[in-house]
């Protein structure tokens, strides 16, 4: 072989290296941003593991005994404190007698809550500061109506159910 025909073929042999190379480099890169979006990936999963994890193990209480009116009272003031209302807001409450849920040993009662301008935050604030999961209640109904404008301010009158879940083994009745 000549000088001329070995040049050539180092010169297409580092050609192909080069070229190897670069494509290696190219797939490398690629292979890293796989990586880093399946770390995301397994990341997120992690969360929604630990999200469903916290639900499976959440308690699922209902009250052993019924809250007494003052007791509901009295925390309906807390919550109103806790998303800061004004007790003068508090049109009325009234709790209903317990209901049997069925042929269950479980009781459902009711208190209706009627607030007067607030805003919807504080509406969703005052719900969230209700919510008791050792007495078995949460707020499952909300409405808004009337809105009110005041500046930049939105007020509305809302009403809410607060219900409470109560064991009663239908053999005390």
């Amino acid at each position: 072989m000549n000088a001329m025909t070995r040049r050539i073929l180092v010169g297409a042999a580092i050609i192909l290296v080069g070229l190897y190379a670069a494509s290696s480099v190219v797939d490398t890169w690629a292979a890293a941003e796989r990586l880093e979006l399946d770390r995301r990936d397994l990341e997120e999963l992690r969360q929604k593991l630990g999200e469903m994890e916290q639900v499976a193990d959440a308690p699922r209480v209902a009250a052993l005994e019924l809250e007494e009116p003052n007791q509901i009272l009295d925390r309906i003031n807390a919550a109103l404190q806790q998303a800061k209302l004004s007790t003068d807001l508090l049109a009325n409450q009234t709790p209903s007698e317990p209901q049997r849920i069925g042929q269950t040993d479980f009781k459902l009662r009711r208190v209706e809550i009627k607030l007067n301008a607030a805003t919807v935050e504080q509406i969703v604030s005052f719900c969230d500061a209700l919510k008791d999961e050792s007495t078995g209640s949460l707020v499952r109904d909300l409405q808004l109506f009337d809105p009110r404008q005041s500046g930049s301010r939105e007020t509305w009158n809302s009403q809410l159910t607060l219900t409470q879940i109560i064991f009663s083994p239908k053999s005390d009745t």
